[in-house]
Parts: C-alpha cells; structure tokens; sequence
C-alpha cells in the first residue's frame, strides 16, 4: 500500500516537474489574464460567424471564439455559446451578440437583436454582463436570465431563475426570480416596468434541457476544475480505469484514427496555431489534458491531475519540420510540418503570448528548431498514426486532408520546433470555416449599447463596493412605469423596498431620487457587484404565475416559441447592427 501512494505521489510530482497533464502548461501572466477561448457548443439550423470586421462566414461546431468576435442565428435557429463550466448563452432564432470583452474573469456581450438566455450554472468568479440598447444586465448568482431586443427597440428581462442587477447611466435596479422588466427609450435615459413574469415556454423548456445534459454529465464529472466542454464525451466514448493514470476516456472511433488528424489549424490572435477538430466531442480533449495508446483499449484521454489548476491551450502538440524545402518560413526550411499529440508527463513547448507573434503569424522571436529523431522524442510517434504531417502550403492555409506521413529516413532528420511556429497564416487560416454564411444579419445603422460603469472602468474583482440597489416589487403590484433619475418618490435608506412612484406616461426612471432605485454610478458613487453565490440551481422550477404585458402601439410582447418543437425563440432585428 505504501508502495502505491510513493508511485501515485512520483507520479504527481512528475506532473509538476515536467509541466505535463495536470500541471499548468505554463504559469499565467498579466497578458494571459487579458485572454480567454469561448466555443460554439450546440448548433440547430442558420449559424453565422465573423471575427472583427471580416466577412460572416458559416459557424462550426467547436470553433474557439475570441473577444470582437459575431455570432448570429437566421430564423428557426439557435445556437449555444460556452465561455467555461459555469458561465453560457444560448441564442434563440434571428439573434445577433458581439463579444465586446472575454478574459479570465471578465466577460461583456452585446444583443442587438433577438433573443438569449444567459446561464450561471455553477459557482464562477466571472464578472459578467449582457448589454442592449437600454440596459446593462449584470447576473450576480446562479440562475437563468432571458433577455431580449425586440422588432420596436425594447429590451424585455425575465429572471427564471436566480437575481440580477440592472444597469442604466442613471442608476440601477435589481430584477428577482419571477419578473419581467421591460424597458425602452434611449440610451441615455431609459424609462422601465417591472411586471409578474410570463410562464415558461417552449424556448425555456429546451434551455432547461440542456441545463440538465450539462449538470448530469458523467464526463464533468472525471474531469479536474477548469475543464469545459467534457458534456461532449458522454455519447461518444467510455471512461476506463488504467492503473498509472486512473480514470481515462476512449473515443469511439473508427480502426487507424489518431487524435489531432481529423479536422485544421487555424489561426488566432495572441493564440497562434491552434486546433479545430472534426470529431463532435473536439474540445475539451484538444484543448486539456493528454493523449496515450495502450494495447487493448487503443487510444484514450488523460484529463489531467485533480486539484492543481489547468488553462486551456489551442492545443497540445509537438510540432516538427521534415521533408525537403526552402523559404517556407521564417528560418524554417523543410517542406512539410508535422505535429505528434503529447503524452502525460511529456515536456511542452507553448507557442504563443506575450511576444511570440505579431499579426498573421509574423515572428516576434527568434526560431528555435533542432534536430531530433522524433520516434525518440515522443512517445505517441512511435504509435502507428500517431504522427501528422501537411505540406507548408496546406498548413497556412487551412488545408487538412492532403496527409503527408514522413519516411523512416524524415523521422530521423527532423527538425523539432521550440516555441513559435515559424509559419504565417494565410487568408483561410484566420477564418472560422470555408463555408460561406447561409444567413447573414441585415445591415442597418450603428447601435450603442448600456454600459455598466465596471465595464467601462474594465474592472474586476468588486463585489462589496458602493451602495445597496433597491429590489423591484414583486408581480402585478409593480405594474407602473418608471425612469432612472425620476424624482417625487420614496428613498430606500435602510435598505426596505419601496414602490415606486408611476409617472404621468405609467413608465418610470431607473434611479430616481427617494424612490428606492439607486442613483446613478456615474455621479461619483462606487458601484456594487456581488459575486456569483454558491448555491445550486434548483431541480424544478415551477412555471412564475402571470401573464406577458400586453402590447400596445410601440410596446412589445413577451416574446413567444416558434411552434411546439422550441427550435428557437423570437426576436426580431432592430433597425441596426452592432460595432
């Protein structure tokens, strides 16, 4: 017995010795703070995508999205968007977000258009926020917040599940599990009504769905802290026990697959070369943890070791030049590359932060390649299939299919490749897909979004700071309408709820004065966010009693399902699209 714990200890502390599986590839520094990898992780009908100001191009399933970039679904679609285990969106039919910030623990979408609801699944950190044309929603526990912009301009909150602090330049205002907040009018100064919530329809009924494939998950459940997209593995594989690394994953696979072969490189910012694979469970085993082969069982996953911290990286490989050639790069002078999946414990050499690259792959460091007999070098190339190769051209290009395998002889003359990968990308390299969008969002004139004043101080880390924000009044008996900054009403100075007072129009003002509704955060008062709480979402949720507010004029309507399959929720365009 003690034998076996001195083994499992060597184990581990050849993990962190070797920066393998399990231990960090690399400490974090301030940059990386600054960058974070979200994925599209369920996909139904007509989904758009489009980094910065490229062209919209179709969407793929696992494609890493950064900060800046677009998502968009056509009529009768949806879309789902992971950004860690904790924190999602999904997007209902005709719905346009821009992801305006994406760090480690800061996240900020913009809805032009549409529908979404927004998840807090688990205990996070993050410090999120979803922002329309007239308010900013801040989340502050576990819960399920659907929020839309509708055909009129009006932005319609319904908390399911949860409670969330609501953000205007004039104040702000808490919305509680079982309420619908309408609010409209500019940015500037939005006017809002905090009424009973509709019941849950079909679209609620779907993201509930999904809630429980990522809260039963067996797969999240083997896999250390950090670790997203792991839902993925539950159909399409078995976990096995090995004795030298515990629990694994095998991938039901056809005979001669090897991992990193079915699917492309692309290029991201700061990231480098990174790895969108094919196989529908492609994410959290390209992007965590390690590959081994063993006899018997063929190839299988190593998540990593529990309780040490683990970052995601757009891949886990070792990459190696073979093959004659010259020019093709940047003191890079062989034909082809090739690339071998690591394995636990084997040391890593990262290719990107601060300093690597500048844009589409220019070097910003010096080129170390040496060379090497890869069979010795790793030990999956000693795996029939085990390595990859593409010629140069291929590789920039985004081109995946045209395998080049090197020779006995290329094996032993290979140049091993430390660090940045001396090859720029070409055009189809920095983008999601070669496929051409099927539904691209109508153009329209520039739309400013509600900011919180921690969004636009890029703050982190603040919960416990300022003033207390009033809660709404709950149901039907917080029908009036109101306006942040409007005056004539009670204070909330002992924190009571107070209701407010209607104006002549029945709308009312976010932070108006004696009213119970906090004053603005941008006349000097520090704002408050509260840290997610560590509560678990509740199993059953009785439908919230009362009906949508009826539309009237340039009102809106809650808005409903598209038919009984809940494919999707409306949520028509405005009259513009965003930055």
């Amino acid at each position: 017995m003690v034998r076996m714990q001195l083994r499992s200890m060597g184990w581990v502390l050849a993990a962190v010795l070797a920066a393998g599986a399990g231990a960090p590839v690399r400490a974090q520094d301030a940059d990386d703070q600054q960058h974070s990898v979200a994925r599209i992780s369920v996909m139904d009908g007509q989904v758009s995508v489009k980094r910065g100001d490229a062209d919209w191009v179709a969407g793929v399933i696992n494609a890493p999205l950064l900060a800046d970039d677009h998502i968009s679904t056509g009529p009768n679609s949806r879309a789902e968007v992971e950004f860690d285990s904790a924190n999602l969106l999904r997007l209902g039919g005709t719905a346009e977000i821009r992801i305006a910030a994406l760090e480690a623990d800061r996240l900020q979408i913009e809805l032009s258009h549409g529908t979404l609801t927004y998840r807090v699944l688990r205990p996070s950190s993050t410090n999120a926020e979803v922002d329309t044309p007239n308010i900013s929603v801040r989340p502050t526990k576990i819960g399920a917040y659907r929020i839309s912009v509708t055909e009129a301009g009006q932005t319609e909150l319904t908390v399911r599940a949860g409670d969330v602090e609501v953000f205007s330049p004039r104040g702000s205002q808490w919305v509680s599990a079982g309420q619908l907040m309408i609010a409209r009018g500019s940015t500037a100064d939005p006017e809002f009504q905090v009424v009973a919530a509709p019941a849950a329809d079909a679209w609620d009924a779907w993201s509930d769905s999904r809630d429980r494939v990522l809260t039963q998950s067996r797969s999240a459940q083997r896999v250390p802290q950090g670790v997203y997209g792991s839902e993925d593995l539950d159909n399409n594989g078995n976990w096995v026990y090995t004795p030298d690394y515990g629990n694994v994953w095998q991938p039901q696979v056809a005979p001669g697959w090897a991992p990193y072969q079915s699917g492309q490189w692309e290029w991201l910012d700061y990231y480098g070369w990174t790895w969108v694979s094919t196989d529908p469970w492609g994410w959290a085993p390209y992007h965590y943890g390690r590959w081994f082969n063993r006899a018997g069982f063929g190839w299988l996953w190593y998540p990593g070791v529990f309780g040490m911290p683990h970052y995601w990286s757009p891949a886990l490989v070792g990459f190696f030049g073979f093959g004659g050639g010259v020019g093709f790069g940047v003191g890079f002078g062989f034909g082809n590359i090739g690339w071998c999946a690591l394995a636990p414990y084997e040391v890593f050499h990262p290719w990107w932060g601060r300093g690597f690259y500048g844009s589409a792959g220019y070097i910003n460091r010096s080129v170390n390649i040496t060379g090497v007999n890869i069979r010795n070098a790793y030990q999956n190339a000693r795996v029939a299939n085990g390595v990859t190769g593409l010629s140069v051209h291929d590789f920039q290009n985004g081109r995946g299919s045209n395998i080049v395998r090197p020779t006995a002889a290329q094996f032993a003359s290979a140049g091993m490749i430390r660090g940045a990968v001396p090859l720029a990308a070409g055009g189809a390299a920095t983008r999601f897909s070669g496929r051409a969008a099927s539904y691209v969002p109508r153009s329209g004139s520039h739309t400013t979004f509600v900011h919180s004043p921690q969004a636009a101080a890029g703050a982190r880390g603040i919960a416990g700071q300022g003033g207390v924000a009033a809660r709404a009044n709950g149901g039907a008996g917080s029908a009036g309408w109101s306006r942040f900054g409007a005056a004539g009403t009670q204070s909330n100075a002992g924190g009571q709820n107070a209701r407010p007072a209607s104006s002549s129009s029945g709308w009312q003002r976010f932070g108006a004065p004696n009213s119970g509704y906090r004053n603005s955060p941008y006349s000097g008062s520090s704002p408050r966010y509260n840290a997610p709480a560590n509560n678990a979402p509740s199993q059953q949720r009785s439908a919230p009693s009362g009906s949508a507010p009826r539309s009237s004029g340039g009102s809106a309507s809650h808005p409903a399902s598209r038919g009984s399959s809940g494919r999707g929720a409306s949520g028509h365009a405005s009259s513009g699209s965003h930055r």
